[in-house]
Protein backbone atom coordinates (compact mmCIF):
# COMPACT_ATOMS: atom_id res chain seq x y z
CA UNK A 1 0.00 0.00 0.00
CA UNK A 2 1.39 3.34 -0.98
CA UNK A 3 1.35 6.30 1.42
CA UNK A 4 -0.92 9.13 0.34
CA UNK A 5 0.54 12.55 1.24
CA UNK A 6 -1.84 14.95 2.99
CA UNK A 7 -3.44 17.76 1.07
CA UNK A 8 -2.43 21.41 1.33
CA UNK A 9 -2.99 23.18 4.61
CA UNK A 10 -6.02 25.50 4.75
CA UNK A 11 -5.37 29.18 4.19
CA UNK A 12 -6.47 31.28 7.15
CA UNK A 13 -8.23 34.53 6.20
CA UNK A 14 -6.65 37.83 7.17
CA UNK A 15 -8.25 40.76 8.90
CA UNK A 16 -9.61 43.45 6.63
CA UNK A 17 -6.83 45.78 5.58
CA UNK A 18 -4.13 43.30 6.59
CA UNK A 19 -0.84 44.02 4.91
CA UNK A 20 -1.63 47.71 4.40
CA UNK A 21 1.38 49.89 5.23
CA UNK A 22 1.62 53.56 6.03
CA UNK A 23 -1.21 55.60 4.53
CA UNK A 24 -0.09 57.98 1.79
CA UNK A 25 0.83 61.50 2.88
CA UNK A 26 -1.69 64.12 1.71
CA UNK A 27 -0.50 66.50 -1.01
CA UNK A 28 1.20 69.68 0.12
CA UNK A 29 -1.34 72.51 0.34
CA UNK A 30 -0.70 75.92 -1.13
CA UNK A 31 -0.51 77.48 2.33
CA UNK A 32 2.56 75.38 3.20
CA UNK A 33 4.20 76.23 -0.12
CA UNK A 34 3.63 79.94 0.44
CA UNK A 35 5.02 79.64 3.96
CA UNK A 36 8.10 77.96 2.47
CA UNK A 37 8.68 80.92 0.18
CA UNK A 38 8.13 83.38 3.04
CA UNK A 39 10.75 81.63 5.18
CA UNK A 40 13.22 81.66 2.29
CA UNK A 41 12.56 85.38 1.94
CA UNK A 42 13.41 85.75 5.63
CA UNK A 43 16.73 84.00 4.98
CA UNK A 44 17.50 86.47 2.17
CA UNK A 45 16.69 89.42 4.44
CA UNK A 46 18.90 88.00 7.20
CA UNK A 47 21.78 87.68 4.74
CA UNK A 48 21.18 91.26 3.57
CA UNK A 49 21.34 92.43 7.18
CA UNK A 50 24.76 90.79 7.57
CA UNK A 51 26.03 92.48 4.42
CA UNK A 52 24.68 95.77 5.71
CA UNK A 53 26.64 95.37 8.93
CA UNK A 54 29.84 95.07 6.91
CA UNK A 55 29.15 98.50 5.40
CA UNK A 56 28.88 100.07 8.87
CA UNK A 57 32.53 99.57 9.86
CA UNK A 58 33.25 103.31 9.80
CA UNK A 59 30.23 104.09 11.99
CA UNK A 60 31.12 101.34 14.44
CA UNK A 61 34.66 102.66 14.69
CA UNK A 62 33.49 106.23 15.38
CA UNK A 63 31.09 105.04 18.08
CA UNK A 64 33.83 103.07 19.83
CA UNK A 65 36.23 106.02 19.70
CA UNK A 66 33.58 108.37 21.06
CA UNK A 67 32.67 105.97 23.86
CA UNK A 68 36.30 105.51 24.99
CA UNK A 69 38.52 108.43 23.84
CA UNK A 70 41.52 107.08 25.78
CA UNK A 71 41.63 103.82 23.80
CA UNK A 72 44.48 103.49 21.32
CA UNK A 73 44.04 102.58 17.66
CA UNK A 74 45.02 98.94 18.19
CA UNK A 75 42.31 98.44 20.77
CA UNK A 76 39.73 100.13 18.55
CA UNK A 77 40.67 97.92 15.61
CA UNK A 78 40.39 94.79 17.76
CA UNK A 79 36.94 95.81 18.97
CA UNK A 80 35.79 96.60 15.46
CA UNK A 81 37.05 93.23 14.21
CA UNK A 82 35.37 91.37 17.07
CA UNK A 83 32.10 93.18 16.39
CA UNK A 84 32.17 92.34 12.69
CA UNK A 85 33.11 88.69 13.28
CA UNK A 86 30.35 88.26 15.87
CA UNK A 87 27.81 89.86 13.54
CA UNK A 88 28.84 87.56 10.68
CA UNK A 89 28.78 84.40 12.83
CA UNK A 90 25.37 85.09 14.36
CA UNK A 91 24.06 86.22 10.99
CA UNK A 92 25.21 82.99 9.34
CA UNK A 93 23.50 80.97 12.10
CA UNK A 94 20.30 82.94 11.58
CA UNK A 95 20.38 82.37 7.82
CA UNK A 96 20.98 78.65 8.38
CA UNK A 97 18.01 78.42 10.75
CA UNK A 98 15.74 80.15 8.24
CA UNK A 99 16.75 77.73 5.47
CA UNK A 100 16.51 74.70 7.76
CA UNK A 101 12.99 75.59 8.85
CA UNK A 102 11.97 76.34 5.26
CA UNK A 103 12.74 72.84 4.01
CA UNK A 104 11.72 71.03 7.21
CA UNK A 105 8.26 72.57 7.17
CA UNK A 106 7.95 71.92 3.45
CA UNK A 107 8.58 68.24 4.20
CA UNK A 108 5.65 68.22 6.64
CA UNK A 109 7.59 67.94 9.91
CA UNK A 110 5.33 69.03 12.74
CA UNK A 111 8.29 69.63 15.08
CA UNK A 112 9.63 72.10 12.52
CA UNK A 113 6.37 74.02 12.60
CA UNK A 114 6.57 74.28 16.39
CA UNK A 115 10.25 75.19 16.33
CA UNK A 116 9.63 77.83 13.69
CA UNK A 117 7.07 79.43 15.97
CA UNK A 118 9.59 79.51 18.83
CA UNK A 119 12.27 81.04 16.59
CA UNK A 120 9.83 83.63 15.32
CA UNK A 121 8.91 84.61 18.87
CA UNK A 122 12.56 85.17 19.76
CA UNK A 123 13.20 87.09 16.55
CA UNK A 124 10.10 89.22 17.06
CA UNK A 125 11.14 90.08 20.62
CA UNK A 126 14.59 91.13 19.44
CA UNK A 127 13.16 93.24 16.62
CA UNK A 128 10.67 95.04 18.84
CA UNK A 129 13.11 95.76 21.66
CA UNK A 130 15.81 96.76 19.20
CA UNK A 131 13.46 99.19 17.49
CA UNK A 132 12.42 100.69 20.80
CA UNK A 133 16.06 101.09 21.87
CA UNK A 134 16.98 102.83 18.60
CA UNK A 135 13.97 105.11 18.89
CA UNK A 136 14.87 106.04 22.46
CA UNK A 137 18.49 106.66 21.47
CA UNK A 138 17.45 108.91 18.58
CA UNK A 139 15.00 110.85 20.74
CA UNK A 140 17.54 111.49 23.51
CA UNK A 141 20.17 112.84 21.07
CA UNK A 142 22.93 110.57 22.40
CA UNK A 143 26.27 109.93 20.73
CA UNK A 144 24.84 106.92 18.93
CA UNK A 145 22.36 109.05 16.95
CA UNK A 146 24.33 108.97 13.71
CA UNK A 147 24.73 105.22 13.73
CA UNK A 148 21.16 104.69 14.88
CA UNK A 149 19.81 106.80 12.04
CA UNK A 150 21.80 105.02 9.36
CA UNK A 151 20.94 101.63 10.84
CA UNK A 152 17.26 102.53 11.02
CA UNK A 153 17.07 103.44 7.37
CA UNK A 154 18.40 100.09 6.16
CA UNK A 155 19.10 97.61 8.97
CA UNK A 156 15.85 98.22 10.79
CA UNK A 157 13.96 98.02 7.50
CA UNK A 158 15.44 94.57 6.92
CA UNK A 159 14.56 93.57 10.48
CA UNK A 160 10.94 94.68 10.18
CA UNK A 161 10.60 93.05 6.76
CA UNK A 162 11.94 89.84 8.30
CA UNK A 163 9.38 90.19 11.07
CA UNK A 164 6.63 90.58 8.47
CA UNK A 165 7.55 87.53 6.38
CA UNK A 166 8.05 85.49 9.54
CA UNK A 167 4.61 86.43 10.82
CA UNK A 168 3.07 85.56 7.45
CA UNK A 169 4.85 82.19 7.45
CA UNK A 170 3.62 81.31 10.96
CA UNK A 171 0.04 82.24 10.06
CA UNK A 172 0.20 80.07 6.94
CA UNK A 173 1.78 77.13 8.77
CA UNK A 174 -0.93 77.12 11.44
CA UNK A 175 -3.71 77.62 8.94
CA UNK A 176 -6.53 75.10 9.03
CA UNK A 177 -5.67 73.96 5.52
CA UNK A 178 -2.06 73.21 6.56
CA UNK A 179 -2.82 71.17 9.69
CA UNK A 180 -3.58 67.80 7.98
CA UNK A 181 -0.25 67.98 6.17
CA UNK A 182 1.62 68.05 9.50
CA UNK A 183 -0.30 65.22 11.17
CA UNK A 184 1.88 62.12 11.67
CA UNK A 185 0.88 59.09 9.62
CA UNK A 186 -0.32 56.05 11.56
CA UNK A 187 -0.34 52.35 10.85
CA UNK A 188 -3.60 51.92 12.69
CA UNK A 189 -6.18 54.49 11.65
CA UNK A 190 -9.10 52.27 12.69
CA UNK A 191 -10.79 52.18 16.11
CA UNK A 192 -9.80 48.56 16.77
CA UNK A 193 -6.14 48.79 15.83
CA UNK A 194 -6.43 47.13 12.45
CA UNK A 195 -5.24 49.07 9.38
CA UNK A 196 -7.82 49.79 6.77
CA UNK A 197 -10.73 50.00 9.22
CA UNK A 198 -13.09 52.89 8.52
CA UNK A 199 -13.16 55.37 11.41
CA UNK A 200 -16.09 54.68 13.69
CA UNK A 201 -17.14 51.58 11.78
CA UNK A 202 -18.11 48.28 13.45
CA UNK A 203 -15.56 45.53 13.75
CA UNK A 204 -16.25 42.85 11.13
CA UNK A 205 -16.83 39.32 12.42
CA UNK A 206 -13.93 36.94 12.16
CA UNK A 207 -14.61 33.92 9.95
CA UNK A 208 -12.90 30.75 11.06
CA UNK A 209 -11.45 28.52 8.34
CA UNK A 210 -13.31 25.38 7.38
CA UNK A 211 -11.23 22.35 8.25
CA UNK A 212 -11.51 19.25 6.02
CA UNK A 213 -13.86 16.68 7.51
CA UNK A 214 -12.41 13.31 8.47
CA UNK A 215 -14.81 10.42 8.83
CA UNK A 216 -14.50 7.64 11.41
CA UNK A 217 -15.33 4.72 9.17
CA UNK A 218 -14.12 3.56 5.79
CA UNK A 219 -15.51 5.35 2.82
CA UNK A 220 -16.33 3.95 -0.58
CA UNK A 221 -13.28 3.81 -2.77
CA UNK A 222 -10.89 4.69 0.08
CA UNK A 223 -7.98 2.33 0.77
CA UNK A 224 -8.44 0.18 3.89
CA UNK A 225 -5.78 -0.90 6.35
CA UNK A 226 -5.20 -4.67 6.51
CA UNK A 227 -6.50 -6.38 9.61
CA UNK A 228 -4.32 -7.78 12.40
CA UNK A 229 -4.16 -11.57 12.03
CA UNK A 230 -3.21 -11.99 15.75
CA UNK A 231 -5.94 -9.77 17.00
CA UNK A 232 -9.02 -10.94 18.86
CA UNK A 233 -11.80 -11.88 16.45
CA UNK A 234 -14.90 -9.81 16.80
CA UNK A 235 -17.66 -11.40 18.82
CA UNK A 236 -20.72 -12.40 16.95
Amino acid sequence: MSYQPPGPYPVFPQYPGGGVGMPPKPPMPQTVLRAHYCILAGAVLAAASVLLTLTQIGSIRSILQTGDPSADQTTINSLVTATIVAACVFGAIEVGLWIWMAFATKAGRNWARILSTVFFGLNAAGTVFGGLADFASSSSGSTNTTFASSDTTLGQICSWLGFGVGLAAIILLWNKASTPYFKPASYFPGPYGYPGMPPGGPMPPYTYPVMPSQGTGPQDGAPQQPGDPWGTPPSS
